[in-house]
């Protein structure tokens, strides 16, 4: 679907209001406030992901939660975009137009609803008594809280405990007085049975209820340390609360983060994690995980720390990035980009690891004998690359033409299982110690001279001249594993924006991007001009799946503390 995107942001000073006009194609356009969304509503007073346009004979808007590619199809609220028809969402009002020549659909995006001014709301409000209407306040409110009591309480009541009237509460109410409103998506196919949740009545639901599902969740902390006693009297639906629509249930502003993580010094002073309140303002710089052994160690930029690890990989950047391309064995001087070798992965979120095969193999050949095969040796093992090379040498050896006879070791002859007559031992003793110092001098070249060592740390085995010890490459790796970023979202900005590689002459240089660097185009959790709003939960998890949890984990942390 191509839909053509006119956004007409508030009036400037001038009363001139600005236009952004974008072409998105793509399969469906998700709509939130969220930065990945293609039709981006940067308002605070919009959820993150409020549903998403599909096309249906033309464009239509389904009110609901939008994923990544695991999208739930059931939805509360559908709506057909037609010119003159307008949908609003939030403060914006939505309207499709005739399209171009080309495209399936064109959108017109108004923000009708500016956020007000400091004091605008105060100046607005006004005061509503009893006393303006003429009414007593005792009657007014025992009247009142009789009605409630009646209503809200006694008649649906009469239903959940099979009273005298149940029947008649049944038919004419129901739950509808108690339904605070529709389940989220997910939740749907428990919207008639209560009691999957609602176990025992009038009573909070139950942790234990929320794990019968979500058996995988994992705590924020492990249960054996100190700080998992702040979370002792949370429940799940402290933080998750349903019957509030087809959104999600999590919290997605920062007050919940920030109410330990302002001052974590007081509830845990020898912790090593520092203060952070707001992503533009109070936030420390990045922790980059370099790898270090078996493990990892964290190193903070901007410590005066060398950003660099042992990659045991030869791979100079800038060499490979030269604007005059690099040579080729049959293209000549080929122009690469980071395209060449980093290929996104299936969510397009993130990058598949660099293989040989694919991104490194067409210039950087493994062939030990060109004048006579085309045949690469494996790469991965040098003990079956220096088998295949003694194999290949003593075939040549016994049953090699006289071309590759001679091109192979240098001498005329053919193979000796060619000749005529039966060869004699020593004549094959001969023929394969011929084969066997070849196949020594080959491997020697290709493992320290030309081709292995220009890009591996090499060492070779005591006591024995073919066996060499590649070291392992480490490329494949998570600088910011608690952190979660989407690639697919930042397609547009060039890779070299937030990733300067391109003087960088040692693959074991980290060349990730500084909080200054994202705080180019991201904000915090206000709302500020040209730049994105970045809350705590645009980046970071709550829930860590290393860390299994049980309502008993919590509840014996919470008294042993």
């Amino acid at each position: 679907m191509k839909v053509l995107i006119e956004q007409h942001g508030a009036p400037g000073p001038g009363g001139r209001a600005p236009v952004l006009r974008r072409t998105v194609q793509a399969e469906w356009i998700r709509v939130g406030r969220h930065a990945s969304s293609e039709l981006h509503l940067p308002d605070p007073r919009v959820p993150l992901a409020k549903g998403m346009i599909v096309d249906r004979d033309g464009p239509v808007y389904i009110e609901g939660e939008a994923g990544s590619h695991d999208i739930t199809r059931k939805t509360v609220h559908a709506v057909r975009l037609k010119p003159g028809v307008p949908l609003e969402i939030g403060p914006y009002r939505i309207e499709a137009k005739p399209p171009p020549e080309g495209y399936d659909a064109a959108l017109e995006v108004r923000l009708v609803h500016p956020l007000p001014a400091a004091g605008g709301l105060a100046s607005q409000a006004s005061r509503l008594t009893l006393a303006a209407h003429r009414l007593p306040k005792r009657g007014a409110a025992w009247a009142l809280a009789i009605a409630i009591l009646l209503l809200g309480f006694a008649v649906p009541a009469g239903r959940v405990l099979h009273a005298p009237w149940h029947a008649a509460a049944d038919s004419a109410v129901g739950d509808r007085l108690w339904d605070p409103g529709p389940l989220i998506l997910a939740h749907q196919p428990l919207a008639t049975k209560c009691g999957a949740c609602h176990q025992v009545a009038f009573r909070h639901v139950k942790d234990a209820a929320c794990l019968e599902c979500h058996r995988t969740v994992g705590a924020h902390v492990p249960a054996r340390l100190e700080q998992a006693a702040l979370f002792g009297e949370s429940r799940c639906a402290s933080c998750h609360r349903d019957h509030k629509g087809a959104h999600a249930t999590f919290r997605d502003d920062d007050r919940f983060c920030i109410a330990c993580h302002r001052d974590l010094h007081r509830e845990k002073r020898d912790t090593a994690l520092e203060d952070v309140s707001d992503f533009a303002h109070a936030h420390p710089a990045f922790s980059i995980a370099l790898p270090q052994g078996e493990g990892v160690r964290l190193v903070r930029q901007g410590e005066g720390a060398t950003l660099a690890y042992a990659s045991n990989l030869h791979f100079p950047h800038a060499k490979h990035l030269d604007p005059q391309g690099v040579k080729s064995p049959d293209k000549g001087r080929v122009k690469l980009d980071c395209a060449s070798c980093h290929h996104p992965d299936a969510s397009k979120r993130g990058f598949e690891p660099i293989s040989m095969a694919r991104d490194c193999q067409s210039c950087h050949r493994l062939r030990f004998e060109p004048a006579v095969s085309e045949r690469e040796a494996p790469h991965g093992n040098p003990g079956e690359a220096v088998a295949m090379i003694e194999d290949f040498y003593a075939n040549l050896a016994l049953r090699g033409t006289p071309d590759s006879f001679q091109k192979a070791f240098g001498v005329r002859g053919e193979g000796l299982l060619r000749r005529v007559g039966e060869p004699e031992e020593a004549q094959r003793t001969g023929a394969l110690r011929m084969a066997q110092a070849k196949a020594q001098k080959v491997a020697h070249d290709l493992f320290e001279v030309r081709v292995c060592k220009t890009c591996h740390r090499l060492t070779r085995e005591a006591g024995s001249a073919l066996a060499w010890k590649v070291a392992p490459v480490r490329t494949s790796h998570h600088w910011m594993p608690a952190a979660r970023f989407d690639h697919r979202a930042h397609a547009s900005t060039p890779c070299a924006d937030c990733h300067d590689v391109a003087r960088s002459r040692d693959a074991g240089e980290v060349a990730m991007p500084t909080i200054d660097t994202c705080r180019k185009c991201h904000g915090g959790a206000r709302a500020a001009a040209g730049k994105v709003p970045s809350n705590c939960m645009l980046c970071h998890a709550f829930h860590d799946a290393r860390h299994p949890w049980t309502p008993n984990d919590v509840e014996r942390t919470a008294l042993a503390h």
